[in-house]
């Protein structure tokens, strides 16, 4: 079998000085035409699909989709914005506490709770002192008066018989007077009729005798100058007034009966009747 020689060989070069002068026998090499293979390389490696290929054309068209909306955002065209977020409902505000609870709130505290038991303790201890000595210049009578019979501050302002403003200031100013040094004054405050039923029911000639007589019985002028009226002693009807000598506790010296009192046209009030009792008393 006769080798085809190569036809791309190169052609042999002559034996030159170069050379050395043994000639050499040419080999025929066998050579077949082989056919050339194409190697491919390999493709550049995609993303590794998942073992779900639904999943995966998901995630390609998902890609796709972020790339028309960048190239989109470039072309300067409109993307839908996705509405804001809707922020969550601010909490409501507790509204604020009235004072009086604030104050009630502080009752927890041990301290405040004393502070206050002490305060309502003293407040009690003061108001029961004043009436405990109120009781006493009441039915004892006081030691502020002088050698003339007035005092100090054991008359009260309303009792000065110049112009009685109402009926119990008119008989009030009675008994002032008649503790006084001058009890004949206590004449003053009666109209003619009421002098006559004082007189007479006190068994004197006048009206200036019998207080005397009166003023003579007395045995603590303090204490006799402020009689206690009770909430039905006065009755006034009109310019018609009545006090009841019954309904009026008296300390210090004899008790009186019961006044009528008039208005007068300048608005004082004047005695015009007296009696030791009256029928109301016995009701």
């Amino acid at each position: 079998m006769l080798g085809v020689a190569d036809q791309h060989e190169s052609p042999r070069p002559e034996p030159g000085p170069n050379l050395p002068e043994k000639s050499r026998t040419a080999e025929v090499v066998d050579a077949e035409v082989v056919d050339s293979e194409v190697v491919e390389t390999d493709a550049p490696a995609r993303p590794q699909q998942s073992a779900d290929d639904a999943e995966f054309r998901q995630y390609q068209q998902f890609l796709e989709f972020q790339k028309f909306r960048e190239w989109q955002q470039s072309q300067g065209g409109d993307v839908a914005v996705p509405p804001p977020a809707v922020p969550p409902a601010a909490k409501p505000q507790d509204p604020k506490k009235a004072w009086w609870k604030r104050a009630l709130g502080l009752l927890r505290y041990k301290l405040v709770r004393r502070l206050i038991y002490w305060v309502l303790a003293l407040l009690l201890a003061l108001w029961l002192i004043s009436y405990l000595i109120n009781q006493v210049t009441s039915f004892f009578g006081g030691s502020s008066g002088n050698g003339d019979g007035t005092s100090n501050g054991g008359v009260p302002v309303d009792s000065v018989p110049v112009k009685s403003e109402n009926p119990q200031q008119a008989v009030r100013g009675v008994y002032n007077w008649l503790r006084g040094p001058n009890p004949e004054r206590t004449c003053d405050l009666f109209s003619d009729d009421g002098k006559s039923g004082f007189f007479q029911a006190h068994g004197a000639s006048d009206c200036a005798t019998a207080a005397r007589q009166l003023h003579s019985q007395i045995t603590d002028p303090n204490a006799y100058a402020n009689p206690k009226f009770d909430h039905n002693a006065v009755t006034e009807i009109g310019s018609e007034a009545q006090v009841l000598g019954c309904r009026v506790r008296v300390n210090g010296g004899p008790r009186l009966g019961t006044f009528k009192l008039t208005k007068q046209p300048d608005g004082g009030w004047t005695i015009s009747a007296y009696a030791l009792q009256a029928d109301d008393c016995d009701r």
